[in-house]
């Protein structure tokens, strides 16, 4: 392999990581991918950094699925805005 080759290959793999996210910067948004979702946007057309680190950090996607599950549910009544049941004694 060329030294010009193999300098393109690692430069390639160094932009590609400037451009990831990391949990941090996920975390803050995931409020907005929840919005992009629930209103039936395309998550990696509008937040494509934020999709690809879901679908590479089980932590952050577990805490997504979590949140989206919180929210549809408020929105179907399930839970009120304080986190309780609607229903119940």
């Amino acid at each position: 392999m060329a030294f010009n080759q193999l300098l393109a290959m690692v430069e390639a793999i160094f932009s590609a990581h400037e451009e990831e996210l990391d949990c941090e910067g996920c975390d803050q948004e995931m409020p907005h991918l929840v919005e992009i979702i629930e209103a039936g946007e395309d998550p990696t057309l509008l937040l494509p950094a934020v999709q690809e680190h879901l679908n590479h950090c089980r932590d952050c996607r577990e805490e997504f699925e979590a949140l989206l599950v919180i929210v549809r549910a408020e929105d179907q009544g399930v839970l009120n805005q304080n986190g309780n049941g609607t229903g119940g004694s």
